[in-house]
C-alpha cells in the first residue's frame, strides 16, 4: 500500500494535468472562436456550449449598461437553455431596464471580479432585481456576476447561473475572469457590427422614406409613408400631424391614422377638428426645442390635457414624441408619434425623427401648397360659374335664384338671407330670404321679413364694420342677452351658427349676406359677396333710375306747366292739380316772406281741406305770422320737416296749427322752405302721411321760382313807370356831371393841365394826378379816359382810402368762392372789370404796404390771380392814380414803396389849388350858381360884386369842393335873385393870414400856427404816431399837443369834412 501511494499521487497528477490541458485547450478554442463571433446570439451559444464542457452551469446571459440612464438591460440570451423561458414574466425581463444603483449590482462593481451569490440570500433583499427570484423559481440557486470592461469602463455583466449551491469554485471564477476580456471584446464587436448593420438598414429605410416622400402629393400618401417606412425603424403604435392657424394661437389635427379617425368618429366627436390653444403645455414646450421632445403621457393631469391627448391615451398610448416642423422660426406643423409603453422613444428615435424632419416639413408644405392650389382652382371655377350666372341677373328675383343655386352647391341645406340698408341708413330690411324648412306663409317668417332692424343691434353693426365675414354662435349671442328677434327665428330654423358677410361696393355699404354655415371659407365667400354686391348695386341702381325717370318725367311736365303761369290764380290751379293727381292731397297753405324778411303772409291755400273747421281756418289764414313762430322756425332752420301731430301734442309744443291739424283728423303735416338762391321766398305746407321727398322738393323748387317771378313781375310793373320818369333826369344829370368838355377854368394853371391831358390821353401810359383835396382829380381822370381810345368802356374807380385794408385786395383782384370766410360766391375784381378800359385808383397814397407789392406785380406783368384762385388772368388796364399826399416824402418815410412810386410817376399832372387860380373863382362860382339854383328850384341868377370880392380874398383850403359846397349853401339861404351874402368860415379868414400876398405884418406865432395847421391837414388830422404831424415836424407828440393848446389850434382848424 505504501509502495502504491506514490503511484496513486502520480496518477492523480497526471489526471489533473490532463484536465488542465483539456481546459486550456477548451479555453484556447473558446478564445479563438470568440474572436470570430459576429452575430449576437452566436456568442452566448458558443460560450455556453464550450464552457459547459468544463463546468456544468444552467444558462448564461450578457447584459449591457446604459450609463446615461443609469440602467442595465439584457443583451445576449440563450433562450433554449434558460429554465425560465416559459415563465410569464420572461418577456418583460428580457425587455427590462434595471437600475445600477441597486445594492446587488453595487457589490459586483465594488468587487471588480466575478462574484457569486446564493439567490436565496439576496433575492428578497431591498432593491434586488426581479430576475433573481424568477430564476430561483426556475430551479436556479446561485449566480455568478462578472463585470465586462472596455478601456477600464464597465460596459456590462456576464450572468451565469447554476442549480446547486456553491457551484462556482475559485477555479471557475479564475477561468471566467480570464476569458472576461475576450467576451468583452466580442460584445464590443457585436455592438459595433449591430450599429453598422443598423445604420445601414436605417440609411436604407430613410433613403426609401426620402424617395417616397418626394412622391407624396396628398395627406393619405404622407400617412402611408409614415406608417410603412418610419414604423420599420421606430416602433410607434400610431401617428398624427397638426397644423397651426395663421394667428399662431391654435392648432388642430392635419392628418391622423385610421385608428384615431375611427376612434374620433365613435367616441370623441369632432376632436381632431377642434382647435387646441398653442399654450397647452405640450405644443408650446416642444416649440422651445430644436430636437424632438419625448413626453411620458402617464405624468399628465388628464383633467387639463387636450382632447386629442385624451383620445390617444384611451387608445393605450403612454409615451409620445413631438417634433415641431418649420423653417425661419415658424412652427406651423408638428409630427407626433405615440407608443404604448414608456421608453420606446430613445436617442435613436429622436435622431431619426430629427433627420427626417426637414423632409417631412417639405413634403407637408408641398401637400398644403397643392391643396391650396386645388382649393383656389376650385374656388375660381366656382366663382367663374357664379359670375356667369350672375351676369344674367336683371331683377331681385333673378338674384335670389342665382344665390340659391350657388349657395346650395356649397351646402345642400343652406339657409340664407340678404338684408338691405334702408334709405335712413340706420335700419335694414329683408331683400332676399331663403328660410329652408320654414313655409313661406309662416306668420313669424312674414313678420321677420317685414320688420326693420336697427343696424346698431350688436350683430349687424359688427358685420358692416368688418372687412371679412364673421362667424356667430346663435346660442352664445342669445346667452349674452341679445334680444334681436331674428336670432330666435334662426334658432327655430335649427341653425347653430350664422356667418355674416358685408355687402359693399367701394365705400358704399349695401347690406349683409347671412349664411347658415358652421365654417368660413373667407376668400370664396368674399368672392361671392363681391359679385353679389355688384349685382345688387346694379339692380338697386336700375330701380332707382326707373323711379327717378318717373319722377323727372313728372317734374319736367310740372315745370312746363308752371312755366306758363303768369298770375297768382294760375299758380294755384297748377299746384292744386299736381297735388291732387300725383300725391292725392290738397294744398294746406303757402305763405310768402315779406320784404322785411321777418313777416310771412298767407298767399295760397285750399279752403276745402278745412271744411270741418272752416271758420277757425279763415281766422288763422287771415293773420300774418313771423319767422319766430315755432313750426315756421323749425322749417326755416331744417328746410323740410315732417311733423307727427300726436308726438307734437304729447311733447306739449305750442301752436294753434297743431290743434287745427288734430281737428282736421290728420296724423302728419309736411312743411318745406321755399327758396330761390339764397333768398327765402316763403313756406309750403301739406297734410300728408307718406312723403316722397324728391318729388316734393322738385315741386317746392318750381313753386318758389314761380312765386318769385310773379311777385317780381308785380314789382316790375310798379317800378316801370317810376323808372321811366327818372330816366330822363338821370340822363341829364350824367351829362352834366361827366361832360368834361365843360371843365371850368381858363387860367394859365388850368391851360397847362389841359395841355398835359391832350398829350397823354391817347396813350396807354400811367398817369399820376397830384393835388390837394378838392382840386378835381377824379374829374381830370374822367377827362383823360373820355379823351382816350378806351372811352367806349366804363372807367372803373376804386377809392383806396374808403375800403378796409383787408378788403382792398379782394376789391382789386377779386376772389374765388370759399377763398376766405364769407366768400360765398366768386367775385370779379376791379382790374378784370376795367379790362380794355381805365382804372382810377383814388387816394393811392392810403394803400397798405403789403398790397402795394401785389399792385406793382400786376402793373409790371399785366396779369393777376384771384384770391384763392390758381389761374393767371391777363389784363389790359390803363392806370390813372391820384393822391393828395406828397409821395416822395411818403417814400422817404417808408410808407410808400419806391418801386411802385416810380411805376406810377410815369406822367404826373399837378392840379393847382384854387388859391393859385383865383382868376377862375368867378367862372366856377357862376357855374355852381346855375347848377344848384336849378336843383333847388330857385331863380338866383347873379352874384353881387361884394360876394365875388370875398370869394377871391378867401384862401380856399378846401379848393373847388369847398367853393361848390359854399355856393350850394348860400343859394339855399338866399331870398332874392342875386347872391348878396356868402357864408365863409370865420376862423379861416381871421386866424390864418395869407402869407403869399406880400403881407409881412404877421407875428412869428401866427406863422407857426399856420404852419402847424397846414401840416395837420396834410397828415389828415393825425397828430402823433407813424405818419403824424409830430413826426413831420420832428417834435414829440406831447410837445405838439402843448404847442397846439398854446396857439389855440382846435380840430375845426385842420379837419375839413
Amino acid at each position: 500500500m505504501a509502495n502504491g501511494k506514490p503511484e496513486t499521487v502520480s496518477a492523480e497528477l497526471d489526471q489533473r494535468i490532463k484536465l488542465l490541458e483539456n481546459e486550456r485547450r477548451i479555453l484556447l478554442e473558446l478564445g479563438d472562436d470568440i474572436t470570430k463571433v459576429r452575430e449576437k446570439n452566436d456568442l452566448i451559444v458558443l460560450f455556453s456550449s464550450r464552457l459547459k464542457e468544463i463546468f456544468p452551469f444552467s444558462h448564461a446571459i450578457v447584459s449591457l449598461i446604459d450609463h446615461e440612464a443609469r440602467v442595465y438591460c439584457p443583451f445576449l440570451l440563450d433562450p433554449k437553455s434558460s429554465p425560465i423561458k416559459d415563465h410569464p414574466v420572461y418577456p418583460s425581463l428580457v425587455a427590462g431596464h434595471f437600475p445600477l444603483d441597486e445594492p446587488f449590482i453595487q457589490q459586483v462593481l465594488e468587487n471588480d471580479a466575478p462574484s457569486s451569490f446564493i439567490l436565496e440570500d439576496i433575492m428578497d433583499a431591498p432593491g434586488s432585481p426581479p430576475f433573481l427570484r424568477v430564476n430561483y423559481e426556475g430551479g436556479v440557486r446561485e449566480i455568478l456576476m462578472t463585470p465586462l470592461k472596455s478601456k477600464e469602463q464597465v460596459i456590462g455583466f456576464l450572468h451565469m447561473y447554476v442549480v446547486n449551491v456553491n457551484g462556482f469554485t475559485d477555479e471557475i471564477k479564475s477561468i471566467i475572469k480570464g476569458i472576461a476580456p475576450q467576451i468583452s471584446g466580442a460584445v464590443i464587436n457585436i455592438i459595433r457590427n449591430e450599429e453598422i448593420s443598423r445604420e445601414e438598414r436605417l440609411n436604407e429605410v430613410l433613403l426609401t422614406l426620402s424617395n417616397d416622400m418626394v412622391k407624396v402629393r396628398t395627406r393619405q400618401d404622407m400617412l402611408n409613408v409614415l406608417n410603412s417606412g418610419l414604423r420599420e425603424v421606430i416602433g410607434f403604435s400610431h401617428s398624427m400631424m397638426t397644423v397651426m392657424d395663421d394667428a399662431e394661437e391654435y392648432y388642430k389635427a392635419y392628418l391622423a391614422d385610421a385608428e384615431a379617425t375611427v376612434r374620433e368618429l365613435t367616441d370623441f366627436g369632432d376632436t381632431l377638428d377642434m382647435p387646441t390653444p398653442v399654450e397647452d403645455g405640450i405644443y408650446d414646450i416642444a416649440s422651445l426645442y430644436y430636437k424632438p421632445l419625448v413626453f411620458n403621457m402617464e405624468s399628465f393631469d388628464m383633467e387639463k390635457a387636450p382632447l386629442w391627448f385624451k383620445m390617444h391615451y384611451e387608445m393605450d398610448a403612454r409615451e409620445m414624441i413631438v417634433k415641431i416642423l418649420g423653417d425661419n422660426g415658424s412652427s406651423k406643423y408638428s409630427l407626433m408619434l405615440f407608443a404604448d409603453k414608456v421608453g420606446t422613444f430613445g436617442k435613436e428615435a429622436i435622431n431619426i425623427i430629427q433627420r427626417i424632419s426637414g423632409q417631412v416639413f417639405t413634403a407637408i408644405s408641398n401637400i398644403s401648397a397643392n391643396e391650396e392650389i386645388i382649393k383656389r382652382e376650385n374656388e375660381k371655377s366656382f366663382l367663374l360659374e357664379f359670375s356667369s350666372d350672375i351676369a344674367g341677373v336683371r331683377s331681385k328675383e333673378d338674384l335670389a335664384d342665382v344665390l340659391r343655386t350657388c349657395l346650395r352647391k356649397l351646402k345642400p341645406q343652406l339657409g340664407f338671407v340678404v338684408r338691405k340698408i334702408n334709405d335712413d341708413k340706420t335700419t335694414t330690411t329683408a331683400y332676399i330670404f331663403d328660410a329652408l324648412n320654414i313655409a313661406d306663409d309662416d306668420d313669424e317668417l312674414q313678420e321677420i321679413k317685414a320688420m326693420k332692424f336697427p343696424i346698431e343691434d350688436g350683430l349687424q353693426n359688427r358685420v358692416l364694420n368688418s372687412e371679412i365675414p364673421l362667424l356667430f354662435s346663435i346660442n352664445m349671442e342669445i346667452n349674452r342677452g341679445n334680444t334681436t328677434p331674428y336670432l330666435q327665428f334662426w334658432k327655430r330654423m335649427g341653425l347653430r351658427t350664422m356667418v355674416g358677410a358685408p355687402l359693399r361696393t367701394g365705400d358704399t355699404k349695401l347690406g349683409i349676406l347671412w349664411l347658415g354655415i358652421e365654417e368660413i371659407n373667407i376668400p370664396l365667400l368674399q368672392g361671392i359677396c363681391a359679385q353679389t354686391s355688384v349685382a345688387m348695386s346694379n339692380i338697386m341702381a336700375n330701380e332707382e333710375l326707373l323711379r327717378r325717370e318717373r319722377e323727372q318725367s313728372f317734374l319736367v311736365q310740372f315745370s312746363h306747366n308752371i312755366a306758363a303761369v303768369r298770375t297768382k290764380d294760375e299758380l294755384k290751379d297748377t299746384i292744386c292739380e299736381v297735388l291732387r293727381n300725383v300725391l292725392k292731397v290738397k294744398l294746406a297753405m303757402i305763405r310768402v316772406m315779406e320784404d322785411d324778411g321777418v313777416t310771412l303772409s298767407p298767399y295760397l291755400y285750399d279752403e276745402s281741406l278745412f271744411e270741418k273747421v272752416v271758420e277757425t281756418f279763415r281766422m288763422m289764414a287771415s293773420q300774418k305770422i313771423d319767422i319766430n313762430e315755432p313750426l315756421t322756425a323749425r322749417v326755416l332752420e331744417c328746410g323740410t320737416v315732417l311733423f307727427d301731430v300726436e308726438e307734437e301734442l304729447r311733447l306739449g309744443n305750442p301752436g294753434n296749427y297743431i290743434r287745427l291739424w288734430k281737428e282736421v283728423g290728420v296724423k302728419h303735416a309736411f312743411g318745406a322752405l321755399l327758396r330761390v338762391g339764397n333768398v327765402n321766398v316763403g313756406t309750403f305746407w301739406l297734410l300728408i302721411d307718406e312723403v316722397n321727398l324728391t318729388i316734393l322738393k322738385g315741386i317746392c323748387a318750381q313753386v318758389a321760382i314761380a312765386i318769385a317771378n310773379i311777385r317780381a313781375n308785380e314789382k316790375v310793373l310798379e317800378y316801370k313807370q317810376k323808372l321811366e320818369m327818372e330816366n330822363d333826369y338821370l340822363k341829364e344829370q350824367i351829362k352834366t356831371i361827366y361832360n368834361f368838355s365843360e371843365i371850368v377854368g381858363n387860367g394859365a394853371q388850368m391851360q397847362k393841365v389841359y395841355r398835359l391831358i391832350s398829350q397823354v390821353a391817347e396813350t396807354s401810359s400811367t398817369v399820376l394826378l397830384l393835388g390837394e383835396t378838392g382840386t378835381g382829380k377824379e374829374l381830370i381822370a374822367r377827362a383823360i379816359h373820355n379823351a382816350s381810345s378806351r372811352k367806349s368802356k366804363l372807367m372803373v374807380k376804386v377809392n383806396c382810402a374808403a375800403l378796409p385794408a383787408h378788403l382792398i385786395e379782394s376789391e382789386l383782384f377779386g376772389h374765388e368762392k370759399g377763398a376766405f370766410t364769407g366768400a360765398i360766391d366768386r367775385r370779379i375784381g376791379k382790374f378784370e372789370l376795367a379790362n380794355n378800359s381805365t382804372l382810377f385808383l383814388d387816394e393811392i397814397g392810403e394803400m397798405p404796404l403789403e398790397l402795394q407789392v401785389k399792385l406793382l406785380r400786376v402793373l409790371q406783368e399785366r396779369e393777376l390771380e384771384r384770391i384763392g384762385g390758381k389761374a393767371t388772368i391777363k389784363v389790359d388796364v390803363r392806370i390813372v392814380a391820384a393822391t393828395n399826399r406828397d409821395l416822395e416824402a411818403e417814400v422817404q418815410a417808408g410808407r410808400f414803396r419806391s418801386d411802385l412810386y416810380y411805376r406810377l410817376n410815369v406822367f404826373p399832372i399837378e392840379l393847382p389849388p384854387l388859391r393859385d387860380r383865383l382868376e377862375d373863382v368867378e367862372s366856377l362860382a357862376n357855374f355852381f350858381l346855375a347848377k344848384f339854383s336849378k336843383n333847388a328850384g330857385k331863380r338866383v341868377n347873379s352874384i353881387s360884386p361884394q360876394v365875388l370880392q370875398e370869394l377871391k380874398s378867401y384862401p380856399w383850403p378846401g379848393n373847388v369842393r369847398e367853393l361848390e359846397h359854399l355856393i350850394e349853401r348860400s343859394i339855399l339861404l338866399c331870398e332874392g335873385h342875386t347872391l348878396t351874402e356868402i357864408h365863409l368860415p370865420r376862423h379861416e379868414t381871421i386866424n390864418k393870414p395869407v402869407l403869399g400876398s406880400g403881407s409881412y405884418n404877421v407875428t412869428l406865432e401866427q406863422i407857426e400856427r399856420a404852419h402847424i395847421i397846414d401840416v395837420l391837414k396834410r397828415c389828415s388830422g393825425k397828430i402823433s404816431g407813424v405818419g403824424g404831424a409830430a413826426e413831420v415836424l420832428e417834435v414829440p407828440g406831447t410837445t405838439l399837443h402843448s404847442k397846439m393848446k398854446k396857439l389855440g389850434i382846435s380840430k375845426a382848424d385842420y379837419f375839413i369834412r
